[in-house]
């Protein structure tokens, strides 16, 4: 599955920044800075959000945290349940149920996964197989960073769109928070591993 993963929290994007494709873009994301760009969706009210950063792990460590959709109850933000499904092979489908704050009811959904695994990229694709939402899909990509291959860039591309509407206090804190949290979970579990 994918992360589904706050990224219903996060749903609905962010305002686009300055970043991807900027000259100062590699030296930003070598600082620590989480990158955020967002476009439209023909057909949909919500933007496909992609966000860049780096993790000071190697890919490898970063990519078990993204791989276990069992975990992500404990590895992302704002998921309530998480559980495999099955796995055959590269595929994996994965249920995961996004804690949305209240008046807004939690959201769930049973995601295909498919797992590029690398060296060089890793990736983790996914499709909305069922659930709270009319679009669902997204997927992490992670490469080296550096020459070592002890740093990780972080590439997370999500389009999330509830059944539901989202109240405009929700979309707000999405754009402020989630996304960016995200990428410090991510960053902190794979560091424990």
């Amino acid at each position: 599955m994918r992360p589904t993963i706050a990224v219903t929290a996060i749903l609905l994007a962010c305002p686009a920044s300055a970043g991807f494709g900027d000259p100062s873009a590699e030296a930003r994301l070598a600082a620590g800075e989480v990158l955020i760009q967002t476009r439209a969706v023909a057909g949909s009210d919500i933007p496909e959000a992609t966000v860049e950063a780096v993790a000071d792990a190697p890919p490898a460590a970063v990519w078990r945290i993204i791989d276990d959709c069992a975990n992500y109850k404990r590895t992302m933000p704002r998921i309530s349940e998480s559980r495999l499904l099955s796995r055959t092979g590269n595929i994996s489908v994965c249920e995961v149920t996004v804690d949305m704050p209240m008046p807004t009811s939690d959201l769930t959904s049973v995601n295909e996964a498919t797992a590029t695994i690398g060296p060089p990229l890793w990736r983790r694709a996914w499709r909305l197989l069922r659930g709270d939402y009319k679009r669902n899909g997204g997927s992490w990509t992670l490469s080296a960073f550096d020459a070592a291959g002890t740093r990780t860039r972080i590439v997370y591309k999500v389009h999330a769109e509830p059944n539901t509407s989202v109240p405009a206090f929700i979309i707000r804190k999405a754009q402020q928070r989630a996304l960016p949290e995200l990428i410090e979970r991510v960053r902190a579990a794979a560091k424990i591993k």
